[in-house]
């Protein structure tokens, strides 16, 4: 001991030093103090392994999905409301475009109807006749829909199974002391678990970039 000046009456083996009498006396006593809050905290943990449930151990994990789910509204939501406006934008630039389309195809088809109604007055009409009213009548229905495509599309794409796995340490293949020991410094990340839930950000990075 620091400071003590008597002789050595014994060894602590714990401590490997030589102590006196008193001070020795002094560090079993100290030792000893110890014992009550070590029983005290054995049995705290005896109750707890005791009271232990499955719903105790899962329930970490139903949270992080549960606020998974939150999250996911959450981001469904903005890009909902991100795609609302470029939708609304993408109309308001092409508004004139749209409006001299359907001009021009009201047109055509006016005409188309004008000269059906002479073919039905005149009482009369060739085979080649009718044949290039459906054709002129063809096209301008496919000038609508091709417009209405190249005008304006959603390519939404659906969430997968797999953004979300849900997996189990205790299910895992057992390695011998060996190989735990070769891959350690592999793992040193890793947390043993009962149960674990992932989300994966692949599909979200889809999402938001959409």
């Amino acid at each position: 001991m620091e400071g003590c000046n008597r002789a050595a009456s014994a060894r602590c083996f714990c401590c490997t030093r030589n102590v006196c009498t008193k001070h020795f006396t002094e560090h079993i006593d100290a030792v000893k103090t110890q014992i009550d809050p070590l029983a005290n905290e054995t049995n705290l943990m005896v109750e707890k392994i005791q009271g232990l449930t499955i719903e105790q151990t899962t329930e970490a994990s139903f949270a992080s999905l549960q606020q998974w789910k939150l999250d996911m509204h959450q981001l469904i939501d903005e890009i909902f409301l991100t795609k609302i406006k470029e939708i609304e934008d993408v109309v308001a630039e092409n508004k004139e475009k749209f409006i001299e389309h359907r001009k021009q195809q009201l047109e055509n088809i006016m005409q188309i109807q004008d000269d059906v109604k002479q073919l039905v007055e005149d009482g009369d009409a060739t085979f080649e006749q009718i044949q290039l009213l459906k054709s002129r009548l063809v096209n301008v229905e496919t000038n609508l829909a091709s417009f209405g495509k190249d005008f304006l599309s959603v390519n939404a794409k659906v969430l997968a199974q797999g953004l979300v796995i849900v997996s189990s340490n205790l299910n895992k293949p057992l390695v011998s002391q060996h190989q735990a020991t070769n891959h350690s410094h592999n793992r040193k990340c890793e947390k043993s678990s009962f149960l674990f839930v992932s989300f994966s950000t692949e599909l979200l990075a889809i999402l938001i970039n959409s």
